[in-house]
């Protein structure tokens, strides 16, 4: 190709050249010269070296941007046709050594070509933002209602607040630049999820009772023991405190029996490691003996303990606190009672002295209110006078005012009773309540019967369910002069079983609900139990 057809930035220098020489340029673009590496290689003009990558000198010969594929290689001489003269060759000199001078100051003092910069290694993606954690908490489960147990509570319900996770974040990206690396951003972290906790309180009930029973019930209740012809009805297994002024079932006595030197309130009752306690203290500075009946002064009004065709009575001086635990209505008659508990030891170092052992009974037992209409009793009494004997009573008395010792028929028996038994120990205690008869167990071993007395015939009315503590300040049971206050009962669970063909025969049949409004008249009237009840009985009915 004609050097006058190239381009480049040595254009025009290579211009200058060839017109300051025209000769030459003939010369060497006429068809009597070529070049020609080998021949004279001594001639050859030197060539612009520039940096490889790595700072390294390529040393491989570029061609000189501007003449037709001018390498040093190719710039050799040779004839074409005939052998040059001398004055030929001097010329041809001379066009060499301009051609060299033009060379170096191409590679000397032209600006440069830039040289092609590597591309900058592209930036690394930033690195995906992590998720944002969820900061809201799920809410506390509601605590348990200070109140009494619910008859059957269920937990409170309280859906957990939505809490969900912050969204990724997008990877930051990078963008390359000439040499530099792109600078990444990492995302950013979503934002944390919110939510309320749901709230709930729990409900009152521990555990909720099977189908048909009432009361308080645990695991324990399903695997109650069953009765052939019997039916559960009502069960305490006292894993939790009740609310004796609000459940619809249990309350507590205001009484003040004239016996002994007992004064019932609520606070003596409370419940412990899955048990119901019942204890009997003495005020602070009062003796335990048997001249102590004036510590706590009378005058009181008491419902459970009212005078005759009266709503309340007035109670007496008397100096032992202790609890009566019982239900609230005259609602239960024939069935299967049972209670697992034991007896306080009143004076431990004479805890085997009949003679010695405090005086007291801790009880079990069903009991119509008020008692001045129709006194029907059933017992089982804990004596600490004789802690080797089961001792019992059942009371059928009309109109009586005092104990009614000729309508009354108490016992004390060993019979049945497990081998080194003790009634301070825990036990199994019973009673199945029938039209015809009474039977006492201990442990489920038979102890006692009873099926009446002219006298004394097998009660046939309703009652209510009673357990206390009834402390005495004579000798009726013990030495009361050795009370050592104060001194506990505990309950493990009470269980009523309803004799299903027996009240079917009889009319009403008990229990029956919602009360008291299934109750007829007759078991309502004076019946109240502690100034604390409100609304016991319909209007018109007296309390």
């Amino acid at each position: 190709m004609p050097v006058s057809d190239r381009s480049g930035p040595f254009s025009s220098l290579r211009f200058l050249f060839l017109r300051a020489a025209p000769k030459r340029r003939r010369m060497v673009e006429g068809s009597d010269v070529a070049l020609h590496a080998p021949a004279v290689r001594r001639f050859a003009p030197p060539v612009c070296q520039k940096k490889g990558s790595g700072g390294k000198t390529n040393t491989d010969p570029e061609p000189i941007t501007g003449f037709p594929r001018l390498y040093p290689e190719e710039l050799g001489f040779r004839l074409l046709r005939r052998k040059a003269s001398p004055m030929k060759m001097r010329q041809l000199n001379a066009a060499m050594f301009g051609l060299t001078a033009a060379t170096l100051f191409a590679c000397s003092s032209a600006p440069s070509m830039p040289i092609q910069g590597t591309a900058g290694t592209s930036g690394s993606a930033g690195s995906t933002g992590s998720a944002g954690s969820t900061s809201s908490t799920a809410g506390t489960n509601g605590s348990a209602g200070s109140g009494t147990a619910g008859e059957t509570g269920s937990a409170g319900s309280g859906s957990a607040g939505a809490n969900p996770a912050g969204s990724t974040g997008s990877a930051g990206t990078g963008t390359a630049g000439n040499g530099t690396a792109g600078a990444g951003t990492a995302g950013a972290g979503g934002a944390a999820g919110s939510g309320t906790a749901g709230s709930g309180t729990a409900g009152s009930g521990t555990t909720t009772c099977p189908t048909g029973v009432l009361g308080h019930c645990n695991a324990d209740t399903a695997n109650a023991p069953t009765h052939a012809g019997y039916a559960l009805a009502l069960a305490e297994e006292f894993d939790a405190p009740i609310d004796l002024d609000a459940d619809p079932i249990w309350t507590w006595s205001d009484g003040s029996p004239a016996d002994g030197q007992t004064r019932f309130r609520k606070s003596q009752i409370t419940w412990t490691g899955g048990k119901m306690v019942i204890t009997a203290e003495a005020p602070a500075g009062c003796a335990a003996s048997t001249n102590n009946a004036g510590c706590i002064p009378g005058g009181d009004t008491s419902y459970a303990e009212p005078n005759k065709n009266q709503p309340t009575g007035t109670i007496g001086n008397m100096g032992v606190w202790s609890g009566e635990f019982r239900t609230k209505y005259n609602n239960y008659r024939y069935g299967w009672y049972e209670a697992k508990y034991h007896a306080p030891i009143a004076n431990a170092a004479n805890k085997d002295n009949i003679n010695m052992n405090g005086d007291f009974l801790s009880t079990m037992f069903v009991f119509r209110s008020p008692k001045w209409q129709e006194w029907n009793e059933i017992d089982i009494e804990l004596e600490p006078n004789i802690v080797t004997q089961l001792a019992g009573n059942v009371v059928n008395a009309m109109g009586a005012t005092g104990y009614p010792a000729g309508n009354a028929a108490a016992f004390a028996v060993t019979q049945g009773l497990p081998t080194g038994y003790k009634n301070y120990d825990e036990h199994t205690y019973a009673f199945d309540w029938t039209s015809t008869k009474i039977t006492w167990y201990v442990d489920g071993v038979v102890s006692h019967t009873y099926t009446g007395a002219a006298n004394d015939p097998i009660p046939p009315m309703s009652a209510k369910i009673m357990m206390n503590l009834w402390v005495f300040s004579g000798t009726a049971f013990g030495a009361g002069v050795n009370n050592m206050f104060p001194f506990s009962s505990e309950y493990e669970y009470f269980r009523f079983y309803k004799n299903t063909a027996e009240e079917a025969a009889h009319t009403p049949e008990y229990p029956c609900s919602p009360t008291p409004s299934c109750l007829p008249t007759s078991d309502l009237d004076y019946a109240q139990n502690n100034g604390s009840e409100m609304n016991y009985a319909p209007a018109g009915v007296p309390k």
